[in-house]
């Protein structure tokens, strides 16, 4: 699998916390065995939510905070 970078993950979610948080929560949701998004067979759960972020296979929905 190609490893995808920093920048072309933060060009979909631009702030890099919620990129890992998106990150955290798609490996998360893998663990517990969800579905994956991609064809892909490699077994390491976070380059997949990565891929799958980077790819636009998961789109993620970062809320503001209210100040």
């Amino acid at each position: 699998m190609k490893f995808r970078s920093r920048t072309e993950i933060t060009n979909r979610i631009p702030n890099k916390y919620d990129a890992v948080m998106a990150i955290s929560n798609r490996v998360k949701m893998l663990v517990d065995g969800k579905k994956r998004l991609i064809e892909d067979y490699d077994e390491n759960f976070v380059k997949i939510a990565m891929e799958e972020i980077a790819s636009g296979a998961l789109e993620v929905e970062v809320q503001e905070k209210g100040k």
